[in-house]
């Protein structure tokens, strides 16, 4: 037999009941605040009326606290900060610079003994290896100081390292009377100006903009114009609450206020004073450093032209030529810089016994030019040059130690206002929310 159709015969829901195949229906917050039991008559008993916009207003007033007083205090210790990368990355451009200085040292150095012949004086093998130990520690030590100078200061410690294996060659070619050696020293003097001497000048170069960027970012100021839009919230809030509730004395809200305002203000001050104080030192003892540590290279890289203008022997114009434009160097930023003009009168003495060694040079008198160069006597070019170095040095080295130190003490008591600031917002947060409370009680 054949079963007879099945109808579907439409059920009456009750109302008020859901057909098992309906969809549930969306999820609506009050639809989750029903579910929840008082849920919702609380957050209606909390945010229905005056006293509910109140208690909103009294929440955007702790939150633009919160952000004026935080914005205080990250502008204090950017700036601070700030000023240790500065002083670290001032550091770094002294010995880099030492680097650059030291390079040219050996080679002055190398170059003039080698014009003795023969077995070099003991005192200038002596000062020779100082110096390259010199550079050897230098690299180590700016390598562990700065990471972001590693690679270009292996570079260099491959190309010093290829630099003094030319001077041994040249070395060991002079003492066996060798004129071979003259072209290695050749080659390793200009292999040094060719190589080395562009390396570390970029590691110089890239210290400097690193110190120029911290010194700019110690003024840190822009950062607190957040800090102003929220006292301008802040205010905003007070005012209307003034308004609404026709009470214009607000002592606790008032209170709040001003103690951020006044946070606000010291953070400023401090900055503008932290700003300042790293544009005096850097626009003083630092540009001081610079200068100096430049004058040194200038000086170094035409001490050891002199000595390869003698070495060329009758063909070392263009040493001679690098000679002037060292000098030239050293003559300018001497007559820039205040204060340094004994050291202008100790180059003036060398560059006179320079001029009577290329006199005797250029008379056919090599010999006696060599005589007068190698001379380490007092009132020899040698000696003078020894004193124009020394002094040098000395100023440099106390601009270098002076810029540090003062740039270690600009920010000292930044971390001391920005904890004051801190503990500040917190009892400015409690007295907003002391102040407008008390209104909330009162209008009821």
């Amino acid at each position: 037999m054949t079963s007879p159709p099945t109808t579907n015969i439409p059920v009456a829901i009750p109302a008020g009941q859901r057909s098992p195949d309906q969809p549930p229906p969306p999820t609506t917050i009050a639809g989750s605040l029903s579910g929840i039991p008082g849920a919702r008559t609380v957050a209606n008993r909390l945010l229905h009326g005056t006293p509910g916009r109140m208690r909103l207003f009294g929440l955007l007033a702790v939150v633009a606290a919160l952000v004026l007083g935080s914005v205080s205090v990250t502008a204090l210790l950017a700036s601070q900060n700030a000023v240790e990368r500065a002083a670290n990355n001032t550091a770094q451009v002294v010995l880099a610079q030492s680097l650059h200085v030291e390079l040219l040292r050996a080679d002055a150095i190398a170059t003039n003994a080698f014009l003795v012949g023969g077995l070099e004086p003991p005192a200038s093998r002596q000062a020779y290896e100082a110096a390259m130990a010199s550079v050897a520690t230098g690299i180590a030590q700016a390598s562990a100081a700065q990471p972001a100078d590693a690679e270009a200061l292996g570079v260099l410690s491959t190309q010093v390292q290829q630099y003094a294996a030319l001077v041994e060659q040249a070395r060991t070619n002079n003492r066996s009377g060798l004129p071979l050696g003259a072209q290695y020293l050749k080659q390793a003097s200009a292999g040094l100006r060719a190589d080395a001497i562009p390396t570390v000048s970029a590691v110089v170069s890239a210290n400097e903009d690193r110190a120029r960027t911290e010194f700019d970012r110690s003024n840190s100021s822009l950062q607190l114009a957040f800090g102003v839009l929220a006292l301008i919230a802040l205010v905003g809030v007070a005012i209307w609450l003034a308004r609404r509730t026709h009470r214009y004395v607000n002592v606790s809200l008032t209170a709040g206020i001003v103690l951020l305002l006044i946070g606000l203000v010291v953070a400023s001050v401090t900055i503008g004073s932290i700003s300042q104080a790293t544009k005096q030192v850097a626009a003083g003892t630092y540009q001081r450093a610079v200068a100096l540590a430049d004058v040194r290279t200038f000086a170094n890289d035409a001490r050891a032209n002199e000595s390869l203008t003698l070495i060329a022997r009758g063909s070392g114009q263009a040493n001679q030529d690098a000679w002037k434009s060292a000098s030239d160097q050293v003559v300018k930023i001497l007559g820039e810089n205040d204060g340094l003009n004994y050291l202008e009168s100790q180059w003036t003495a060398y560059a006179q016994s320079h001029a009577a060694i290329r006199k005797l040079d250029d008379g056919g008198k090599w010999d006696d030019a060599v005589k007068a160069a190698t001379t380490s006597g007092a009132g020899s070019a040698s000696a003078q040059f020894a004193t124009f170095d020394t002094s040098v040095t000395q100023a440099r080295d106390a601009a270098a130690r002076s810029a540090v130190r003062q740039l270690q003490a600009v920010g000292g008591s930044a971390p001391w206002f920005a904890l004051a600031i801190g503990l500040a917002t917190l009892v400015a947060c409690w007295l907003v929310i002391r102040g407008i409370g008390k209104r909330i009680e009162e209008y009821r």
